[in-house]
């Protein structure tokens, strides 16, 4: 954990490295976008595997077709909140200290 005074440190270094290498920054979050792919396909992958397991594996299915459900709904949930936080800071924000 950072203190209040590294973070904005911190956030200015990256604001400074995202304003001199917009290359560097896109490269970026195609990489975060690529994730978010690819906890949706994983997630589709379980939820569609559940219902197999259910027919086939009897109590055993049963209990992998929870456990699939319930980690891909994880992994959706960890991908919409992964939308709602930037990866990189857009500009320099200035701090309300009261």
């Amino acid at each position: 954990m950072l203190e209040p005074r590294e973070k904005q440190e911190f956030d200015g270094m990256v604001a400074r490295l995202r304003d001199t290498d917009p290359g560097f920054a896109r490269r970026v979050d195609r990489l975060r976008l690529r994730q978010r792919r690819r906890w949706l396909v994983s997630a589709i992958l379980l939820w569609t595997i559940a219902p197999i397991c259910l027919v086939y594996g009897g109590w055993t299915g049963a209990l992998e077709a929870v456990l699939a459900v319930g980690y891909g709904a994880w992994l959706m949930r960890k991908r919409n909140r992964a939308t709602d936080q930037p990866s990189w800071p857009q500009s320099r924000r200035p701090t309300a200290e009261a």
